[in-house]
């Protein structure tokens, strides 16, 4: 399947590092934005302050100085014009934070008596524009033709003060207000006596309509100290985000390698946290999908090396049966001896293929975990004698000898019955499938410890060693052949032993015993003590069965599976 491409704003990466940033800028922001409030509230309540100290002390120095020149002959108009020259300084006023003052001296009807364009000197060239700034503010405060809420505003300001009172007030928004002071100037500067004048005292910036030279500072230094912040929060946000998403990307790789079928891929790294955590377990999966998938595979080739063994060893009982009835029915059987003989084939065919059946349904209880023994107190000796009478047809078809030299004297074990006679079965059946003519199979049994070892040995060729551990997996043979000896199994039978003995919490083990073939040993737990014992009592071997023999030949347990 194609996978789309993915667009780098897409990434994990990217979107964990720009959302890292956007939530820092945006802190910083409400952070900056508190701050500058918090500068602007302070900023224009430390204006206020000095403007009111500024224009009380100047307000009494030109009241005094008017009473003064009135003293001396001048005019109401021009001893308030040269009070203020003489009283107000020369250069602009500034305070700590960079701020210039303005001074504006308006007397009666309003008219501006300080500053005045007409008596600029040389040494106030430079103040020109700024006067000239400050004539435009003035005249169109004053101007009855404008109208707006600021100019109502400051109209209302100056009538106020006109009476004798201080008026201290702001122009523009709130946000960034433009403080102004207008104190009355009385004569001899008490305030019992008559207002002559009125004093407008305001930053350069409310004249201007500008942003304050200290506020404009400091918002550049934030600004800037913003962008630098921002910068460096953007690259921590991106190494940050590349701690986190690296381990992401080795198991999105390891993932990929894994879906086409690689399931040995590991993620490396040193990660910690919930990522080491996210990596170990991501680990133990692949491990874990590894071993199912192995498993599956394995289970696969049981599942056609069942599909192959089960068609042969149906087809060729099947094919015999099928040929064998044809013949009857075409009349080639003759005489009585023909239809015995064809009868008994038959017979061993049909239980070859009951024996198929069987293995195949205890196989199926194994894989569903379904084999539950029903035990009870067992005599060996008597149960292998059942199982090599049944069996004893084809001993004697093979001309091999059974021999059971287990003593009726052993203790009893605790097994069921009928698995433990499928046990024996199944290996003296694969004993005389690898047993030559005129050679024997030899049951044997001792007590050890709380066990009782039963062991099944044949005249055979024996095991190689370093196939010894793989005779009881399923549907393996040793020789490779589908039959041996002209008979053949399901290649199951060891495999039940095993699953058997097991099911009754013992072992099996194969070997190659000293001057015969192969031994295969099993072990079951003793009746335990307490329980009922039948030791004493008689058992009477099996009569008339001329294959059975009594002597011990040294012999041991069964060979290679079916």
């Amino acid at each position: 399947m194609t996978q789309k491409r993915m667009r780098w704003w897409q990434s994990i990466r990217w979107r964990l590092a720009l959302g890292s940033v956007g939530v820092m800028i945006l802190a910083m922001i409400l952070l900056v934005a508190t701050a500058i409030l918090a500068i602007l509230y302070y900023y224009d309540s430390d204006q206020k302050t000095q403007l009111n100290e500024l224009s009380e002390t100047r307000a009494q120095q030109i009241g005094r100085e008017y009473s003064h020149q009135l003293s001396i002959g001048e005019a109401s108009a021009a001893a308030l014009q040269k009070a203020s020259v003489m009283t107000l300084p020369v250069a602009p006023l500034k305070n700590l934070q960079d701020q210039t003052f303005v001074n504006v001296v308006l007397g009666a009807n309003n008219r501006i008596a300080y500053p005045t364009q007409s008596k600029v000197s040389s040494k106030q060239l430079m103040r020109t524009a700024q006067i000239r700034a400050i004539y435009a503010f003035i005249t169109k405060y004053l101007d009855p033709s404008q109208k707006g809420s600021d100019i109502t505003q400051f109209r209302n300001d100056l009538a106020q003060a006109q009476n004798g009172d201080t008026v201290t007030d702001t122009l523009g928004n709130k946000l960034l207000p433009q403080s102004f002071i207008m104190r009355p100037i009385f004569t001899d500067g008490d305030s019992h006596h008559e207002v002559v004048g009125v004093l407008f005292v305001a930053p350069r910036s409310t004249v201007e309509r500008s942003l304050p030279q200290y506020i404009s500072n400091v918002g550049s230094v934030v600004l800037l100290a913003l962008v630098v912040v921002a910068l460096l929060a953007a690259l921590g946000a991106i190494l940050f985000a590349r701690t986190i998403t690296r381990p992401l990307e080795k198991m999105t790789v390891a993932t990929r390698q894994m879906a086409v079928g690689d399931y040995n891929v590991r993620v490396q790294g040193q990660a910690m946290g919930e990522l080491g955590e996210l990596a170990t377990t991501f680990n133990e999966m692949a491990s874990q999908l590894h071993q199912d998938v192995e498993a599956l595979r394995e289970q696969e080739l049981w599942r056609r090396e069942l599909i192959m063994n089960i068609t042969h060893d149906l087809a060729t009982p099947l094919t015999a049966i099928a040929g064998l009835g044809e013949a009857m029915v075409d009349g080639i059987n003759q005489t009585r001896e023909d239809y015995e003989a064809t009868g008994r084939i038959i017979v061993r065919e049909t239980l070859r293929l009951r024996r198929l059946v069987k293995d195949l349904h205890v196989m199926a209880k194994v894989e569903a975990g379904a084999l539950h023994p029903q035990r009870t107190s067992l005599r060996m000796a008597a149960l292998v004698d059942e199982a090599i009478a049944v069996l004893a047809p084809e001993f004697e078809r093979a001309d091999v000898e059974p021999l059971n030299n287990i003593s009726f004297e052993l203790p009893q074990v605790e097994a069921d019955a009928d698995m433990i006679t499928r046990v024996v079965s199944n290996l003296c059946d694969n004993a005389l499938q690898h047993t030559p003519s005129g050679g024997q199979v030899v049951v044997d049994a001792q007590v050890q410890g709380a066990e009782l070892l039963i062991s099944v040995t044949d005249t055979g060729k024996g095991i190689p060693s370093e196939l010894l551990a793989r005779i009881f997996e399923r549907f393996y043979r040793i020789d490779g052949s589908r039959q041996a000896q002209g008979g053949g199994g399901s290649g199951l039978g060891l495999s039940i032993v095993r699953a058997i003995v097991e099911a009754h919490g013992g072992r099996v083990w194969a070997e190659n015993a000293p001057g015969m073939g192969a031994r295969i040993i099993f072990t079951l737990p003793l009746v335990a003590a307490g329980q009922p014992s039948f030791a004493d009592a008689t058992t009477q071997p099996l009569q008339k069965i001329g294959l059975l023999a009594t002597s011990q030949p040294g012999g041991s347990p069964s060979s290679s599976k079916n």
